[in-house]
């Protein structure tokens, strides 16, 4: 009996603490990803409207309509890329080069650029097949991170065989020179050959100072060219051999309108404007008379 009563559950007791379940946590991620979704493409629907002269959308239905106008915007490039070749006829870029700016790249999720870079490819290639356009090469997307470009943008290129395209051209227009020559003459001179139209560099001259010895260099840029990288290996095209300078300090292009543009890549001690430090990522103007510090070594740079 008494084995059959400590069995028994005791009416008085106080019931058993319920444990303490974690909350699931698949519906805050799946809303953290949807946020970061839409923020993504609210940013790229900011750029593509400021660049046709609209307001920024702002719910998420129409941030869709943004991606349609990133599209189009796409296929307008394409156009202008178009290239005539005696061979193959009109050939269109083939690398749809995706530049998203540091920060959007940073917060949006993985699928979400996925799918980003699918509709964008599926969209190249039906505007170049409904066009009857060749290419040099099977179309694809290249998705790259660069601290220049501000929000996102689409660059439609032809890669590696920008070379080939440029050389083939050069022929033709020699060959076309020549019979040209020959039927105006009714002989035949030697095709005098084009030179090839060449953008104008502009040179800047740094004026830095580091531990209180000031220099002047000249540096040489291209408008809307080649970045220039500042550091302190000599393998830069800018050097500042100083401690708080890194190996790759900075970052320095020219814009299409000769603005110089700058940008931290990720330094230990920072880069400065102004005494005003710029984000990894981020990119800024230099403006005349700016002090522009990298580490403990400040420059002035002025346009020659």
């Amino acid at each position: 009996m008494s084995q059959e009563s400590n069995n028994k559950p005791d009416a008085n007791a106080a019931p058993p603490a319920k444990k303490n379940i974690p909350a699931l946590q698949r519906p805050r991620d799946e809303a953290m990803i949807e946020r970061l979704f839409r923020r993504m493409f609210e940013g790229m629907g900011a750029m593509v409207d400021r660049s046709v002269g609209r307001e920024p959308f702002s719910t998420n239905a129409e941030s869709n309509l943004s991606t349609s106008a990133l599209i189009k915007r796409m296929k307008r490039t394409i156009d202008e890329g178009v290239r005539y070749d005696s061979e193959l006829g009109k050939v269109a870029p083939h690398l749809m080069r995706l530049k998203i700016e540091w920060g959007t790249h940073a917060e949006a999720p993985r699928d979400a650029l996925a799918e980003l870079e699918h509709e964008l490819l599926a969209a190249a290639i039906d505007h170049i097949n409904d066009n009857r356009l060749r290419t040099l090469a099977p179309v694809q997307i290249e998705t790259v991170v660069d601290i220049f470009t501000t929000g996102i943008a689409v660059e439609p290129t032809f890669g590696e065989h920008e070379a080939e395209l440029n050389s083939r051209a050069a022929q033709a227009a020699v060959a076309r020179e020549g019979k040209a020559a020959k039927s105006s003459t009714g002989g035949f001179r030697p095709p005098v050959k084009e030179s090839p139209a060449q953008k104008t560099d502009v040179t800047v001259e740094a004026r830095f100072t580091i531990d209180g010895d000031s220099r002047d260099k000249r540096l040489q840029f291209q408008p809307d060219g080649r970045r220039l990288n500042v550091g302190r290996a000599l393998d830069n095209d800018f050097t500042l051999d100083h401690p708080s300078v890194s190996k790759v300090h900075a970052a320095i292009r020219m814009n299409a309108d000769g603005t110089l543009i700058l940008a931290d890549t990720g330094s230990t001690n920072g880069t400065f404007i102004n005494g005003r430090r710029i984000a990894y990522g981020e990119a800024r103007t230099i403006e005349a008379g700016d002090v522009v510090s990298f580490g403990d070594a400040e420059v002035r740079f002025r346009k020659l």
